[in-house]
């Protein structure tokens, strides 16, 4: 089954795992700016403002994923030596518990970054 919505996304994970999407995509969706669009795209759930890109993020069997582009990654590069990192991408193993306050810092941050500032 291929989902066509970010809740359609995450009706397909069960448990913990689940759980864990609908946080990440509750922080998300609670901060992002008015006119911020949800949709699926390269197959994980994902916002944008008009064409800019915000968030993105996804579950898979070892971590969710969660892309807050690289700008974010890299400023947050610290904060995130415990987490595997790419240039786009931060790994947020199952068997850890959910940075929650760590993934809304840089959820702000990237909303500030936006050209209005996020309003």
């Amino acid at each position: 089954m291929t989902a066509t919505s970010i809740s359609g996304y995450i009706d397909q994970y069960d448990g913990d795992v689940r759980q864990r999407l609908l946080a990440v995509y509750d922080m998300i969706r609670s901060a992002v700016p008015d006119g911020a669009e949800e949709s699926i795209s390269w197959r994980m759930p994902t916002f944008k403002l008009g064409t800019e890109p915000l968030f993105f993020f996804t579950g898979t069997k070892q971590h969710i994923g969660f892309y807050p582009t690289p700008d974010a990654i890299e400023h947050f590069s610290a904060e995130l030596a415990d987490y595997g990192t790419t240039g786009h991408a931060i790994k947020l193993p199952h068997k850890t518990p959910l940075p929650t306050e760590l993934i809304r810092e840089i959820i702000a941050w990237r909303v500030q970054q936006l050209p209005s500032g996020g309003a």
